[in-house]
């Protein structure tokens, strides 16, 4: 999965300073939020040069989607099932 493709579908992009963060470095993630307050998020961008990019349930650190077909799938069904 590609950066541009979270883009793509939607994901917000969070900016976090090194000042912030405590961090040595400036750094970024993304976001996805669902109506009622499920949330997906990413790795960061630092994570994503080792890893590549992908994608958990926010607060279920051990589920990952690491390509786009599954993230794109995840999407439709949980907005499918909130309408």
């Amino acid at each position: 999965m590609k950066e541009q493709d979270l883009i793509e579908l939607g994901f917000k992009i969070n900016h976090e300073t090194a000042e912030s963060s405590g961090y040595p470095n400036d750094w970024h993630y993304y976001t996805y939020d669902f109506k009622g307050g499920f949330s997906l998020i990413s790795c960061d961008n630092e994570e994503a040069e080792f890893s590549g990019w992908y994608v958990k349930i926010f607060d279920y650190k051990w589920i990952k989607f690491k390509t786009i077909k599954e993230v794109k799938q995840l999407i439709n069904l949980v907005n499918n099932a909130l309408t």
